[in-house]
């Protein structure tokens, strides 16, 4: 079991950061044709990247002898995440001036298929 959890420590990372390059790189292309609307694009790529990672960081490379099983250590990193995020829209509805939210939820939506499609094409590409 441990070479399973490995190879998906090692797709996990990979994918982290190949999406935290897609996004820096989306906004930047962004700002440069847009301008500030760049910034309600990065952060609801934010919103939804950085509470998987944290995420990925909890269940896989946590060490805890708290966390009897690795079902516990899935439940408790995913109420961290669905709270991280939840912050993190407030946050960003709530700090960022002329938040443009369909830009936001772009951003957002994309992080979201990434979080997804990365790992599954990753494990595809190894096979």
């Amino acid at each position: 079991m441990s070479a399973v959890i490995n190879k998906a420590k090692l797709q996990y990372r990979r994918a982290l950061g190949i999406e935290a390059g897609i996004i820096l790189v989306l906004a930047f292309v962004l700002f440069l044709w847009k301008g500030y609307v760049s910034i309600s694009f990065l952060a609801g790529g934010c919103a939804s990247f950085v509470p998987h990672s944290i995420f990925v960081y909890w269940v896989f490379f946590r060490n805890s002898t708290k966390d009897r099983t690795k079902m516990t250590a899935f439940y408790c990193g995913e109420g961290i995440k669905w709270l991280i995020t939840i912050l993190l829209i407030v946050l960003s509805f709530t700090l960022i001036p002329n938040l443009q939210y369909l830009v936001f939820f772009v951003g957002y939506f994309l992080a979201l298929f990434l979080n997804i499609a990365l790992p599954m094409l990753l494990s595809r590409k190894s096979t």
